[in-house]
């Protein structure tokens, strides 16, 4: 295979892995959202986070959903969800703690807690590479004014 079509087929899987972690929804209560995706670079030995441009196979991504309670009243029970783009693999939690976690969109809960179905139809435990989809409960109010974000690290693949 060729270089350019190594890159033509990772610039596809940059601009679907952007368009799945935009597509979040704004949330009622004054509630909005800023989804932000980082790639992670090591530069003489220190690690820094720059705007996603470009993405290969084997890159460290952090996905960022920045909120901001834009209303005049607190908003509570706040729950942002967010899926994890086909093309990436989830490797774990950044700011805002461990999420709930889904393999099938359906069931969430900490990962020890969910199974997947095997080629034969055993269940076996859930990895985090079978994590689909994420979920935070901001159980804090948000007052208006106040801002705060969570965080995931993922791989592409």
């Amino acid at each position: 295979m060729k270089w350019s079509d190594t890159m033509t087929r990772t610039t596809a899987r940059l601009a679907a892995m952007f368009a799945a972690f935009s597509a979040v929804p704004a949330l009622a209560g004054g509630i909005t959202l800023d989804a932000r995706v980082l790639r992670v670079e090591t530069v003489a030995g220190a690690e820094r986070l720059t705007p996603a441009a470009k993405a290969v196979p084997g890159d460290h991504m952090v996905y960022v959903l920045a909120y901001k309670n834009t209303g005049d009243q607190a908003a509570k029970d706040v729950v942002l969800s967010n899926p994890i783009p086909a093309d990436m693999l989830y490797r774990g939690a950044g700011d805002g703690g461990e999420p709930d976690m889904s393999v099938d969109g359906v069931q969430f809960g900490p990962l020890a807690s969910l199974t997947v179905a095997g080629a034969d139809g055993s269940r076996r435990p859930a990895r985090l590479t079978d994590v689909r989809q994420l979920r935070w409960h901001l159980n804090q109010a948000i007052a208006p004014g106040a801002s705060g974000q969570v965080s995931f690290h993922a791989v592409v693949r």
